[in-house]
């Protein structure tokens, strides 16, 4: 998620309504303070947010997506109580990034919540978001959640997936040579084994930092340092004046080979 949203973007997910990544909540007032009441709702659904992908919760809006609108002191108080349960309500605490938005004269609050890089719970109770609703989570929802999140903590970083990568983001002309005739009766099972596709947070798989490297035809396209900047200088340093450069991409050991000719 990301707050880089135009006026537009935000009136068009306003009248699209909630779902898997967002959530409205009016809220209602004691003078300029929050209600009380409304701390365990906002609880939960900050937790749902930081047990799956993350998302961002608009207070100050009405499920119909029509804006109530708050004045300046309303809004302090809605940035207090929200970094309080944060903080003191969530364990572990989670740390949103909390911004104030206008649209059309009405101001609201517009709640970036990350994905958490553990478990969290609220009361003793985990939620996980499933489309545009939270679920409470059973005790095997929240083992499996724990073990792929202490996995993915102790991996290395050539093991780390890549986002927005799977099983078609590799090259079969440079993965089907590393696979044996019987992992290629099933390639996916193949490269899991390999370390070349790994299972993210949400269990999809997706390219590691290996897989990329080693089978696209051009990982600086998914990882922008992953290619090899060669310079040759006339001397020993920097200052007897640069005689020729090049960029060397490609599969690493293309790469390598390359750069050895250079």
């Amino acid at each position: 998620m990301t707050m880089r949203c135009s006026d537009q973007d935000l009136r068009t997910r306003l009248e699209l309504g909630e779902d898997a990544g967002w959530e409205f909540k009016s809220v209602t007032f004691r003078g300029d303070n929050p209600s009380s009441s409304q701390r365990e709702t906002w609880a939960d659904e900050m937790v749902a947010f930081a047990n799956t992908s993350g998302g961002v919760i608009l207070l100050g809006v009405n499920d119909d997506g029509s804006v109530q609108g708050m004045s300046r002191a309303q809004l302090d108080a809605v940035e207090r109580m929200v970094s309080e349960l944060c903080r003191d309500a969530i364990s572990p605490e989670i740390r949103p990034q909390i911004y104030r938005v206008e649209l059309d004269g009405r101001a609201f609050m517009f709640v970036e919540i990350p994905a958490g890089y553990a478990q969290h719970e609220h009361a003793g109770k985990s939620y996980e978001r499933i489309g545009s609703s939270k679920r409470l989570m059973t005790s095997e929802d929240r083992l499996r959640l724990a073990q792929r999140r202490g996995q993915a903590r102790f991996r290395g970083f050539d093991q780390q997936p890549v986002p927005g990568t799977g099983f078609g983001t590799l090259s079969e002309r440079l993965w089907k040579p590393l696979l044996s005739a019987e992992s290629l009766l099933d390639p996916k099972v193949g490269l899991e084994k390999l370390g070349l596709l790994v299972a993210n947070e949400q269990n999809t798989l997706c390219a590691s930092v290996a897989g990329v490297l080693f089978c696209t035809e051009a990982p600086e396209d998914l990882l922008p340092q992953a290619a090899i900047v060669a310079v040759r200088y006339r001397g020993l340093d920097e200052a007897s004046g640069q005689i020729d450069a090049q960029v060397i991409g490609g599969p690493l050991d293309q790469q390598i080979r390359h750069a050895l000719a250079f």
